[in-house]
């Protein structure tokens, strides 16, 4: 069965003939201008903009609505963007009466997810993205690293030129496990241009580095971690009000003390995407939207669920047919 596109998929919302997932984008999703039309059009983005510049003190105006690609680089800047950008979608899609049964996050997307499924507020999250990200600025400083995207390897023979890569001090292993064929590596410059090249010789479809400025997902970003901890022992965190999978561990977590130890864990532990859809679509999710900037989650949702809808937030913004209330996750929770 194939996904269906372009209008088809909004006429299948407009149906509500399943259950929707709202699905939040992590660190790389950010672009020049990203939510320029929306804070044009938007009183309720601007308001978050604005709550957000007086909170962390960055120009997050100018930065989200011409800021260049070089500005929204920065790990800080980069973070606090998506977050507010992916917020500020939500906030509009509640005002227009849209609703999900279930929610998820990739990497940094979580933090828009526990907001959005109420775990925690929305002055707190921000608190923790911007933690996050300055404490991983720092750990990629202290302890430089690279990232590469590999495309065509299993899993097992990816994670097996990681162990070979890693000896004399130097590290690497699996970051990102965005769907079956669609993996990133992450460790020391030295260990991953050791497996790019093998992944190459292997016969990988693609083997490159990816522009950013760390070991992200890593052992690397230990001193990120004990950082994060003393801020999130700090936050009140409650049992979701929407259902919550969790892209660290693929599985749904309920327990406020979980969610707590999840986050101090996940910058060091591999995206588990693959599964997190996975799971949605266990759960009974026929539809997965993305809220916030870029489409990178719809594009992985194609590769790991073909047969669920795909749309985008800003598609839902301009759906004619207000659907105050979709088909629940229900007894499969």
């Amino acid at each position: 069965m194939r996904a269906a596109s372009g209008s088809a998929r909004l006429a299948q919302l407009g149906d509500a003939a399943g259950a929707i997932a709202f699905v939040f984008p992590g660190q790389g999703s950010q672009h020049p201008g990203m939510v320029r039309t929306l804070h044009r059009c938007s009183p309720s983005t601007r308001t978050l903009v604005d709550r957000a510049e007086r909170a962390t003190g960055v120009a997050l105006t100018e930065l989200m609505t011409s800021g260049d690609a070089d500005a929204l680089a920065d790990p800080r800047i980069a973070q606090l963007a998506v977050f507010v950008t992916s917020t500020a979608l939500l906030e509009e899609l509640r005002l227009r009466g849209w609703r999900p049964a279930v929610v998820a996050g990739h990497s940094l997307g979580e933090y828009s997810a526990l907001a959005a499924a109420g775990v925690v507020d929305w002055d707190d999250a921000l608190r923790l993205v911007d933690a996050r990200g300055t404490a991983m600025a720092a750990a990629a400083a202290t302890r430089p690293g690279a990232m590469a995207a590999v495309a065509g390897l299993d899993i097992t023979r990816l994670e097996g030129l990681c162990r070979l890569a890693s000896h004399y001090g130097e590290h690497v292993s699996i970051a990102n496990i965005n769907s079956g064929s669609q993996l990133v590596i992450s460790g020391s410059e030295i260990a991953v241009t050791r497996v790019i090249d093998a992944a190459r010789v292997a016969g990988a479809l693609r083997a490159c580095r990816l522009p950013v400025g760390g070991a992200y997902h890593s052992p690397l970003m230990q001193p990120a971690a004990d950082l994060l901890r003393g801020v999130l022992r700090e936050i009140d965190m409650r049992r979701p009000m929407i259902p919550f999978v969790s892209s660290a561990t693929g599985d749904l977590v309920d327990d406020p003390e979980e969610h707590r130890k999840v986050l101090m864990e996940q910058v060091l532990l591999p995206v588990e995407w693959k599964r997190t859809v996975e799971r949605l679509v266990a759960l009974g999710v026929e539809h997965v939207a993305e809220v916030g900037p870029g489409h990178v989650l719809t594009g992985l949702c194609r590769d790991n669920a073909r047969a669920v809808n795909r749309v985008h937030a800003e598609d839902l913004l301009t759906l004619p047919t207000l659907v105050p209330t979709l088909t629940a996750v229900g007894d499969r929770v």
